[in-house]
């Protein structure tokens, strides 16, 4: 379906785009499947809207946390790579991916499959685009942000871009070359800044430490002069990212003792 076939206040929000492209309603682009794991023993996946769907296991910080609270995973949604996978309560916020993996997802949210000759990937990145979060925030049901859902009816009734296989490819590609060189630059960039750190932390230790050498003062462990209080936690202090790059630095008290 051309531009022109549609009633141009239902699409005004997609903005200008290329007259060869068609505009097609999601629910022709994709059909929702739902089968499900009878052993729970797949992969368990994540879905974020910084990272896309990964592996669950990947984003574990030590051996001491548990993939899941959930008391078996049977019965949760199998995804296949190439699925597009939703969580429905942020799906307004980009919290979707196209699943390179197989494995397992929440039963709560929405697994996609691409239908016809078209590229899930190219669809990945649109529907992370601020516009379409825009349009699944103004599609979704609910009162409040935490109560908001964008329930399969909902998602199929919106309206997409749709551009020819051979350009969905090539903005893909086109892309995926972008990030390589994005991620390339944080790279070094997050190197410069360690460097910089090491720098700043061999300046200051040589001025302490000389100063103090050449006053005479005595070295003592911090525990010879100071009570160590042990708090209690709810969680790994250690994993909370809220205690580090503050004004004072996080230390444990193994570090000290």
């Amino acid at each position: 379906m051309t531009a022109a076939a549609v009633n141009n206040k239902n699409i005004a929000w997609l903005g200008d785009f290329p007259s060869h492209w068609h505009v097609l309603r999601i629910k022709n682009l994709f059909q929702e499947v739902d089968n499900r794991s009878e052993t729970g023993s797949e992969e368990l996946l994540s879905v974020s809207h910084y990272t896309g769907v990964t592996l669950k296991r990947e984003s574990l910080e030590s051996d001491d946390e548990y993939l899941t609270n959930a008391e078996s995973l049977v019965g949760y949604k199998m995804v296949e790579p190439g699925d597009l996978v939703v969580n429905i309560t942020l799906a307004w916020n980009g919290s979707m991916g196209i699943s390179p993996h197989n494995g397992i997802t929440s039963p709560a949210y929405c697994v996609y499959r691409i239908k016809g000759d078209n590229n899930p990937e190219y669809f990945g990145y649109l529907f992370t685009t601020a516009l379409f979060k825009a349009e699944f925030r103004r599609h979704s049901t609910g009162i409040i942000d935490s109560r908001l859902r964008l329930y399969s009816d909902k998602f199929f009734s919106i309206f997409s871009i749709v551009p020819p296989k051979d350009e969905q490819d090539a903005i893909v590609q086109y892309i995926k070359a972008q990030e390589e060189k994005v991620n390339r630059f944080i790279v070094k960039k997050l190197r410069f800044i360690e460097l910089l750190k090491e720098q700043k932390n061999i300046i200051a230790f040589t001025q302490i430490h000389s100063r103090g050498l050449s006053k005479g003062y005595p070295q003592r462990r911090i525990k010879s002069f100071s009570q160590i209080l042990r708090g209690k936690f709810t969680h790994r202090p250690r994993n909370d990212e809220r205690l580090y790059d503050g004004e004072f630095p996080f230390i444990q008290t193994g570090e000290v003792s």
